[in-house]
């Protein structure tokens, strides 16, 4: 006897799409949810996706980052996730959705495995005194649901298309083959190299996917531009999407200019680490509770790893409170027609003035309370870069 588990769930949206097939009892459906409402029970109903989801890929680092640092932009960025159903049933009093499965091999999550595996990671993680403000509330994501595939020879068909999708390469990234050639030759003795994908999809020798993806790189490289950005222009570019870094490192006079700021890149990196390490215990030690910080998430466990400092954190912190603090170190990059330095190193420099930083930052973020308006609020920036100049002068840097 067959048994048949209905999943139920509220929506925001609902609506068939209609298709010249409807005669045959194929059927589309499309819904909008709140992404803390996909429901638990979708997670045995895995079983017709032949790819397990990993966490630590960079696919999923990406779609993490976009839920947790924007999470209002979610739905526009983010695919969402494909069910294969027996039937759909939508009830528009209570705007409670319910899709009903019976055969393991035919019904089920078709495509979105790592969207959905993230997603609930992030809301599983959460102390149950933090689900109620967590900004992840403002994340929802889109639904297409399938009904009356009846053949199983079909149903292997659509989750075999479904599930290879070709990123065609960037011609940027070509373009920016120099650069990444003496990326590699400056990062290769570092304990992460070999975990930096420098083309879409990039694989190590155990089949493994590269999880550092090297658009991430450049652009904490274009914050310590100091030729292209002064004293009241600031590299808020690098925050505002991998795209526009892409293209910002892609223009022929950037891309000539940057390579000579290449050579601070093992030191940047870590910079990005520390910052990211000391924030939650600095704003602690100052009085605040990073742990209640609009889009900042703790973690039951450290978990969220730091791979330029091989060390973890149990804060998932939102990069617009990593951007400004780090860029405002340009201030410490002497440049001249050979090269880069530093006037001093940028760790210690933090580590003596973490407090102001982080302090400056963190009271912006409390009147904000938005984590993407804050890191494209270009005064953020301002202020963060300000202090690093004025400290730096009575230092007689």
């Amino acid at each position: 006897m067959t048994t048949t588990t209905k999943i139920t769930m509220p929506v925001v949206s609902f609506r068939r799409i209609s298709t010249p097939f409807e005669q045959e009892g194929k059927k589309i459906y499309l819904a909008v949810l709140k992404a803390k409402d996909l429901p638990k029970d979708l997670e045995e109903w895995r079983g017709i996706n032949p790819r397990d989801p990993n966490k630590s890929s960079g696919v999923a680092k990406r779609i993490a980052d976009s839920l947790q640092n924007q999470p209002e932009c979610f739905l526009f960025r983010n695919r969402g996730l494909t069910l294969l159903s027996e039937s759909v049933s939508f009830n528009n009093e209570s705007n409670i959705l319910a899709v009903e499965f019976s055969d393991k091999t035919m019904h089920g999550l078709l495509d979105g495995g790592h969207t959905y595996a993230v997603i609930r990671e992030a809301f599983d993680s959460l102390a149950e005194d933090e689900k109620a403000d967590t900004n992840l509330n403002n994340a929802y994501v889109k639904l297409e649901i399938l009904e009356g595939i009846t053949s199983k020879d079909e149903t292997t068909e659509i989750v075999g298309a479904r599930n290879t999708s070709t990123q065609v390469k960037d011609q940027s990234l070509a373009n920016l083959s120099q650069h990444f050639d003496i990326i590699k030759e400056i990062l290769k003795n570092e304990p992460y190299a070999n975990r930096i994908a420098y083309k879409e999809t990039e694989f190590n020798e155990d089949g493994s996917r590269k999880d550092i993806d090297v658009k991430e790189i450049l652009s904490y490289l274009i914050c310590f531009d100091r030729e292209g950005f002064g004293d009241n222009n600031h590299p808020v570019i690098a925050y505002s999407g991998k795209s526009s870094v892409l293209k910002y490192a892609d223009a022929e006079d950037n891309r000539q200019r940057l390579q000579k700021y290449l050579p601070l890149l093992p030191k940047i990196l870590v910079l990005r680490d520390e910052i990211y390490e000391q924030m939650p215990a600095t704003w602690n030690d100052i009085g605040g509770k990073f742990g209640a910080l609009e889009g900042v998430n703790r973690k039951k466990q450290d978990s969220v790893e730091l791979p330029f400092k091989n060390t973890t954190t149990s804060y998932a912190i939102p990069s617009s409170f990593i951007y400004p603090i780090l860029a405002s170190f340009r201030a410490l990059v002497e440049v001249t027609d050979e090269g880069c330095s530093w006037k001093t190193s940028p760790v210690s420099f933090f580590s003596k003035h973490k407090g102001e930083l982080v302090r400056r930052l963190i009271e912006q973020a409390l009147v904000f309370r938005n984590p993407n308006k804050l890191g494209k609020e270009k005064t953020v920036w301002q202020s963060c870069y300000d202090y690093v100049v004025l400290t730096s002068l009575k230092l007689g840097l």
